[in-house]
């Protein structure tokens, strides 16, 4: 039996209503649109610390993370984890995350990018960046709306988006 099975049915048969409760606020929050918007505010609060352009970068890596994850989901065409293991119906494939990928790229972005006006501001806003992307990941699992590997590979492949991006940031504006 594989390791992704393994876990989902550890994670069906370890369920509470409390911890449904958080996935599902969790879940409603990591909509698309609510991400979007998030990314609109993101961006607001950028512009008002001058760190707009850092903000831009953050924004594009989430975004082309997600785009990829998308479209390598037609080409690995994976099934969501089974009904009996799963609180929720999506329709699409699930390999890999597009949300993870958007999470981890906007986060790894946003902790790169901008100047940040000391070393613990960027260890304080690396904590709650890491939580939120890891909070986010455990409500998809949890949920069964994907399987774990499908996380880790959203969170790998927005997180190389994200280096990439503000790598190729501060390049352009040290020149």
């Amino acid at each position: 039996m594989n390791l992704d099975l393994r876990l989902m049915e550890w994670v069906a048969h370890h369920r509470s209503s409390a911890a449904t409760d958080v996935a599902w606020v969790l879940m409603a929050c990591s909509s698309h649109r609510v991400l979007g918007l998030t990314m609109v505010a993101v961006f607001l609060i950028g512009i008002a610390v001058g760190q707009n352009g850092a903000i831009w970068v953050s924004i594009a890596a989430g975004g082309t993370g997600s785009v990829v994850a998308t479209a390598l989901k037609t080409l690995v065409d994976r099934p969501r984890p089974p009904a009996d293991l799963s609180l929720v119906v999506t329709g699409t494939s699930s390999m890999p995350s597009t949300v993870a990928a958007l999470t981890a790229g906007t986060a790894v972005a946003l902790l790169i990018a901008p100047h940040w006006p000391s070393p613990a501001v960027r260890r304080a806003a690396a904590v709650v960046l890491t939580f939120i992307v890891l909070l986010v990941g455990w409500a998809l699992v949890y949920l069964g709306a994907h399987w774990p590997s499908d996380v880790l590979a959203g969170w790998a492949l927005g997180a190389g988006f994200g280096l990439a991006f503000a790598t190729a940031y501060a390049r352009w504006t040290t020149r």
